[in-house]
């Protein structure tokens, strides 16, 4: 089991050097092909709508071979992919291996996600932190050897490193076999809400509606800070490129620390609390990042962002899985899919205001999106201790009417 959960981990690891890498490079991507920030946007989004096409390839691929061949061969292409991009070919080229790259690493979060849904009953919040813990640290990573190979004029070979993960993570599982659960066994480590038990179609909707579009927003902005932040940290705070390289490493830093800290948080906390919590604080970050353009303070505020955005994600996925049991390869994938559109949508929208108005508006933007969240998130905690309320009330109806 040791080295079944350490080559998800390693899957993890790769697919955050493969997201991030485009977006550290990012200026000079602009710079080298003459492109404007819309279109800087729109390369997002292709990645993004890349990712789109991921899901739907990964339930076709999942029904007709087993999880560790695809995430072989996932890794494969996809170390093609980047190694390609080291040749630094025509932007149409270009405009394609992202789109590339955004199926495979669709495919492969889509299958390590479900793969930890299914075995890792009880303990969900606890794996899909430490898995993006590895993510995170791959994200934290790629950015820092790209601001070294920037310096150097040399940026290109940042997609070198990614590629090399692809061919590891391929010959480690090579060598693994997905275990079965033993649902007699279940260890249950985490401080759950208890799923109600009883649903009518109708409210099944709404809530499974409300936490589409909770995972929506909340990618469309972490994708929006993993492309753009070395692009606004030039333009708000006026700093060199390698310096605004860095911000993305800042950035993850404290997602990496913060999902580290998520495994134990969700065994004292429940998951909507943890969610009320992370998304209230990152609002007051955002409203205090534009508050002031020192370098320092910036990216102490940046920090501080990562640790309350951390556990968004994986506690979102987590919490949607839980309240509707049975349903862990629908919800999986749908929260999945939902999350490559927002990563699509909000980047180019993002890339437009940032050539149309100014980098403050642009902040100010992303703050109105946090909050967004925060009320889809009170709307779905009303919905579902409503219903708990309601069953309580019926049932001591019942016991005084005996």
């Amino acid at each position: 089991m040791r080295q079944f959960k350490w080559s998800l981990y390693t899957t993890y690891f790769l697919c955050g050097h493969a997201l991030v890498v485009f977006g550290s490079v990012m200026p000079q991507i602009i710079e080298h092909y003459h492109l404007s920030y819309t279109e800087g946007g729109f390369f997002v989004f292709l990645g993004t709508g890349g990712f789109l096409l991921g899901v739907v390839f990964s339930s076709f691929l999942t029904k007709h071979y087993a999880y560790k061949k695809v995430i072989s061969v996932a890794s494969v292409f996809l170390a093609i992919v980047q190694c390609l991009m080291v040749l630094v070919p025509p932007i149409g080229v270009v405009y394609l291996l992202n789109l590339l790259n955004g199926v495979l690493l669709s495919i492969l979060q889509i299958i390590v996600a479900t793969i930890i849904m299914d075995v890792f009953v009880g303990k969900r919040a606890v794996m899909m932190s430490r898995t993006e813990v590895s993510f995170g640290l791959g994200a934290l990573c790629m950015p820092i050897i790209s601001s070294i190979l920037i310096a150097i004029a040399e940026w290109r070979y940042s997609f070198l490193v990614p590629s090399i993960l692809g061919i590891l993570v391929a010959s480690i599982w090579q060598s693994v076999s997905v275990p079965l659960i033993d649902r007699e066994r279940i260890e249950y480590l985490e401080a759950q809400n208890a799923p109600p038990r009883i649903m009518t179609s109708q409210l099944k909707w709404i809530l499974l509606c409300l936490f589409l579009l909770m995972i929506f927003i909340y990618d469309g902005i972490e994708t929006s800070l993993n492309n753009f932040l070395p692009s606004i940290f030039i333009n708000y705070s006026k700093v060199g490129v390698s310096y605004a390289t860095l911000s993305v490493s800042i950035f993850w830093l404290a997602m990496v620390i913060g999902r580290a800290l998520t495994g134990w948080i969700v065994k004292k906390v429940t998951y909507h609390r943890f969610l009320l919590w992370s998304i209230v604080g990152t609002i007051c970050f955002f409203g205090c990042f534009t508050l002031w353009r020192s370098i320092i303070i910036c990216y102490a505020i940046l920090f501080l962002i990562g640790l309350t955005m951390s556990g968004i994600y994986s506690v979102t996925m987590v919490f949607a899985n839980h309240t509707f049991p049975g349903m862990t390869g629908f919800v999986t994938s749908l929260v999945t899919g939902f999350a490559g559109i927002g990563s699509a949508v909000f980047p180019a929208f993002f890339g437009y205001t940032m050539d149309h108005t100014n980098t403050f508006a642009s902040l100010w933007i992303l703050t109105s999106y946090a909050c967004l969240f925060l009320l889809l998130l009170l709307v779905l905690i009303s919905l579902l201790f409503r219903k708990k309320e309601s069953k309580w009330k019926e049932l001591q109806l019942q016991n005084n009417s005996e």
